[in-house]
């Protein structure tokens, strides 16, 4: 796998969906293997990427190891979401408006109005705020993400693993778009729960 590719491509789907631009959010891929992190830079426009500015940590040292431009100070984030789901090789960090929005009140978003929200057991957990690109950020995702593939970070935004930058992303996007759909809802009126949801929720898991 070229991982330089896979991140640059996934940087310019998710800035021309406007999850992440040049001052927030980031992506990476870890090369298991080698231990190594392909991750965005910093403070740069992620459509103005080329693969040379791709950075590259050695998760053992932390030191840098490749890339033209500065690896973004959130690889920490993305270190310890890789070190609690050992499963995962994809992390995306970024700042949806609509999950983000629950973020900056520190709320979980809970939905049991739609199927969608099964794929997370009908809760999408917040963190506590931590101060971005300190280890503080971290605190709490380990046991956000032993049964999830998504949480929020408090007062700050949302952070998702999977298997490939594929999944990933779909993820997110499934997730974003049910709770602005959800937030419209009840703008509109209220919202109707799934009939017998415990029962729905616990045949998908099953």
């Amino acid at each position: 796998m070229n991982y330089k590719e896979e991140v640059l491509k996934f940087s310019h789907i998710l800035e021309n969906k406007g999850y992440v631009n040049a001052m927030e959010g980031n992506i990476s891929i870890v090369d298991r293997n080698k231990n190594e992190l392909y991750i965005t830079p910093s403070g740069k426009r992620k459509l103005f990427l080329d693969e040379d500015m791709i950075s590259v940590i050695d998760l053992d040292s932390e030191e840098q190891i490749g890339g033209s431009l500065k690896a973004s100070s959130e690889y920490r984030l993305h270190k310890a979401a890789l070190l609690a789901r050992p499963d995962c090789n994809a992390v995306i960090h970024c700042h949806c408006t609509y999950l983000t929005a629950y973020a900056l009140q520190c709320e979980s978003v809970k939905i049991d109005c739609c199927t969608a929200f099964l794929a997370v057991k009908g809760e999408i957990p917040c963190i506590p705020f931590g101060m971005p690109g300190t280890t503080e950020i971290a605190n709490g995702l380990e046991d956000a993400l032993k049964d999830k593939n998504i949480c929020l970070l408090g007062n700050h935004g949302v952070i998702c693993v999977a298997k490939d930058l594929e999944d990933c992303s779909k993820l997110i996007e499934a997730m974003e778009e049910t709770t602005k759909t959800f937030v419209i809802a009840n703008q509109i009126g209220k919202t109707k729960s799934i009939p017998n949801y415990d029962e729905v929720l616990s045949r998908f898991g099953s």
